[in-house]
């Protein structure tokens, strides 16, 4: 059997600093100290992280012009045009919609007048008895003018009334 150093225990009292050469205190093996972190520093991978979501986040580009495909309804319930407000959203030139009355007159082109007048002629509808509210887009119409149509609808709408979208195919 191997006697190693850490089988023997010496105490600083039994040794005289007279018999300890400087030779033999090259030749003794101390223990390393156990570690007392047994936890991994993960602050470097955070500080990554965070690099790389703000990367991408500078990086990426949001164009609110793409196009929408909406996809045909499997589900759906018929609303019929007597009993509906109709507003017809159209492609119109340059970057703004053209939104029309069932009747085929147009709404005013400034946006917020646009607005006031959508919810207007919605509140007019309701009042002579009609009792749903229809949009009907074309394929090409830009969702984000959808949503700003269906958001002027909704100032005139009661709690839980519910708007109707209808995709009109082009021909």
């Amino acid at each position: 059997m191997v006697n190693t150093a850490d089988d023997f225990e010496i105490d600083d009292d039994d040794i005289d600093d007279d018999d300890i050469d400087d030779e033999d205190t090259r030749n003794v093996v101390k223990p390393r100290p156990a570690s007392m972190d047994d936890e991994i520093d993960i602050t470097p991978m955070i500080d990554i992280v965070f690099l790389l979501l703000i990367f991408f986040i500078v990086s990426s580009k949001m164009n609110a012009e793409d196009y929408v495909d909406v996809p045909k309804a499997r589900h759906g319930s018929v609303v019929a045009a007597k009993e509906a407000v109709v507003i017809m959203v159209k492609r119109g030139e340059g970057s703004q919609s053209q939104v029309l009355k069932a009747d085929g007159t147009s709404f005013s082109s400034d946006i917020e007048q646009q607005a006031v007048e959508i919810a207007e002629y919605v509140k007019l509808g309701f009042d002579s008895g009609k009792k749903h509210v229809v949009v009907r887009a074309e394929g090409a119409v830009r969702q984000g003018d959808i949503s700003r149509v269906s958001e002027a609808i909704s100032e005139s709408l009661e709690d839980g009334s519910l708007i109707n979208l209808a995709v009109m195919e082009q021909n």
